[in-house]
């Protein structure tokens, strides 16, 4: 990761869309559209297959009638967590790994308010 200008630009609009949506919250309309970025960023990449299948079950709990908070909160964790890998994985490089970083603490923090 980190080689691919649309994973950049992805990566700052997350950054961006939480940091501003911090005090009034993001939209699952918001988030939504973030993870339809995301899936069109990361596809081709079989190394992040996993990723993939985990974004595309947040996206379907976001898009529910009623969506289950533990369970995306849960997701949310786990898409953190790989995050969190990427970010300390040997690829990892430069500003890139900061801003997983920063980013794996935000879906942590944000999914535990859910």
């Amino acid at each position: 990761m980190g080689s691919n200008i649309l994973e950049e630009r992805m990566l700052e609009d997350t950054l961006t869309t939480f940091r501003d949506g911090s005090q009034a919250g993001v939209s699952p309309a918001q988030g939504v559209m973030l993870i339809d970025g995301w899936l069109q960023a990361l596809q081709g990449d079989p190394n992040l297959d996993d990723l993939e299948g985990q974004l595309n079950e947040l996206r379907a709990e976001l898009q529910s009638a009623q969506p289950d908070a533990p369970h995306i909160r849960q997701v949310m964790e786990g898409l953190a967590d790989k995050t969190q890998q990427i970010a300390e994985g040997p690829t990892a490089e430069g500003t890139w790994t900061g801003g997983l970083e920063s980013l794996s603490k935000i879906l942590r923090n944000f999914g535990s308010k859910l």
